[in-house]
């Protein structure tokens, strides 16, 4: 199922500052950007005539500062439901916190979320939650929530924000983010499918310590030969040194940075002034709520923070440009999408002010600061004021007060919604999460890590979350090949199948609020965080509240 068909887009104009993120890196102080049928045709300045076809069209006045809609490259989207862990020790890669090794990983993860994934009422619930979450923080596309049903099939929920792994644009071509076992562990096979014609986002190198490590070198499967194309973007990638990072730009390869996942599990991240040097294009991605940030708006303060304490490593511009035009670039669609140029795909978000630095102004903007978020041509959140004079039906718009969120609405309606969401609201998808949460004090089901036979009514398949960090789906996150010369040694990983250890009564847990801004419970938990650097959390919080 593809957006809100283009064809049918409205026609209008939204004035403000405009910071394209083109080639030339234009700001425009008083700029117009001319939408039609979810295509930007014209940005001018505003002292200029209206553009043909535009005559009979009354800019609206954001009052603001207009950006392409942020690209996140990596997230666990399904599990942002849940709260932030309040990290027990420092780790050293991915298999010491994940998987049967922690038991807090099963209280706080695989419990709740085996029993939301399954449940019919509360699945629908999940997807609606996240997607309006992405929207409050201006990502306008990111990864998909994938379903997975009882007869093996596999499909991707398609709604309002785009999803990198089902565009339905031949202009937008499809990454992938998941491959099939046996591509994971055998590395010519691998390079095979590296040498298809789409993007890999792939775990790879999650940790600091040797072990982490290895799954990089792991890559190199003969002698100076190396499983990277352009195709494999390598998602983390903590431990790797500057050799490493100039073998992947001399094989193509790129990377997503999620800072803060980083640092709350490792104590660290990527050596970013190594992959900088090195030619690395970067983009962002928050990972998940359970150890990183709320949404991609956080997750750029968390960056500025970590370039700082590297030495100044990025620009604020440059950090921008992670979140649009190079994450564009790496996907391949920077021909259509990350930048706000005439031809390209109307996606913008809008940040209330023009004053100051017009990249540090996107980067320090507060969930609140965000007034406008289109995707598409479609106005899909924002301040109620700019909703009302960009929807045509008034009653397809979505209060947010009750989410602290005062003078601020969403439009989730889609004439052609995905079955498993439909007209769900965000507020009866909050009160049945609310519910779920709020009554998981009953014993944990186990993980179920057989293929499911049961059909549902009439023999239709019965969807449920494909949660790849939980049981197995016959795909893998992450390659998981031998280390040259020694096919005995498999680089170490989160083991998720195997037989369940008997189930333990869950403890009640809380949604997760949508916003930092307001969300103690967050804000303490982040500066009480032991692992992050000196006054990081402090001074994140300070950014985010």
């Amino acid at each position: 199922m593809p957006l809100v068909d283009s064809a049918d887009g409205p026609r209008f104009a939204l004035r403000g500052r405009i910071v394209t993120m083109d080639g030339e890196d234009a700001v425009l102080p008083d700029g117009v950007l001319y939408i039609n049928r979810g295509i930007i045709d014209h940005v001018l300045p505003a002292g200029s005539p209206p553009p043909e076809g535009y005559a009979d069209v009354t800019p609206v006045d954001t009052a603001g500062t207009a950006y392409p809609g942020l690209i996140e490259l990596h997230n666990h989207l399904p599990y942002d439901v849940l709260q932030l862990w309040q990290v027990p020790r420092l780790f050293a890669n991915r298999t010491q916190w994940g998987g049967g090794s922690n038991a807090a990983y099963r209280r706080l993860v695989t419990g709740p979320m085996g029993v939301l994934g399954d449940d019919p009422e509360s699945m629908p619930a999940v997807a609606r939650y996240v997607e309006a979450k992405a929207l409050i923080h201006g990502t306008t596309t990111s990864q998909g929530v994938a379903l997975f049903s009882n007869t093996g099939s596999r499909r991707m929920y398609r709604g309002l924000v785009r999803n990198v792994e089902a565009t339905d644009d031949p202009e937008l071509p499809e990454a992938k983010t998941r491959i099939a076992d046996v591509e994971a562990s055998d590395a010519r096979r691998f390079l095979a499918r590296l040498q298809q014609p789409h993007r890999l986002l792939l775990h790879l190198a999650e940790g600091t310590n040797d072990r982490a490590r290895a799954h990089f070198q792991a890559l190199e499967f003969e002698p100076g030969k190396w499983a990277i194309t352009e195709n494999l973007v390598g998602i983390h990638c903590t431990p790797l040194t500057a050799e490493d990072f100039q073998i992947m730009v001399e094989h193509g390869g790129s990377m997503v940075w999620s800072p803060l996942s980083n640092l709350l599990l490792y104590g660290r991240t990527a050596d970013i002034a190594a992959a900088k040097a090195a030619g690395v294009l970067v983009g962002l991605g928050s990972d998940w709520s359970v150890s990183g940030s709320k949404g991609l708006l956080g997750e750029l303060k968390a960056a500025q923070l970590a370039s700082a304490a590297g030495g100044a490593v990025f620009t604020d511009r440059e950090l921008v440009a992670m979140a649009t035009r190079d994450a564009a670039r790496i996907l391949r669609w920077d021909r259509s999408l990350g930048a706000l140029s005439p031809g390209f795909h109307a996606d913008v978000v809008v940040i209330g002010g023009q004053d100051g630095d017009a990249y540090t102004s996107l980067v320090g903007a507060r969930d609140a600061d965000v007034s406008l978020v289109v995707v598409n041509g479609f106005a899909r959140y924002g301040t109620t004021t700019l909703m009302a004079e960009l929807t045509s039906d008034p009653d397809l718009l979505e209060g947010l007060d009750e989410h602290e969120l005062p003078d601020r609405s969403l439009n989730l309606h889609h004439p052609s919604a995905d079955p498993v969401v439909g007209d769900l609201t965000l507020a009866e998808a909050t009160r049945r999460l609310t519910d779920a949460l709020a009554n998981l004090s009953v014993p944990a089901p186990p993980v179920d890590t057989a293929p499911r036979t049961a059909r549902g009514a009439e023999g239709a398949p019965v969807w449920r979350l494909a949660l790849d960090e939980i049981v197995p789906t016959g795909s893998e996150l992450r390659p998981r090949l031998p280390l040259l010369g020694r096919r005995d040694r498999v680089p170490s990983g989160p083991v998720i199948s195997g037989a369940a250890p008997p189930p333990e009564p869950l403890q009640p847990l809380a949604l997760d609020a949508l916003v930092a801004s307001t969300d103690t419970d967050f804000l303490d938990t982040l500066e009480a965080e032991s692992n992050l650097p000196e006054s990081f959390g402090a001074r994140l919080r300070d950014l985010l509240a």
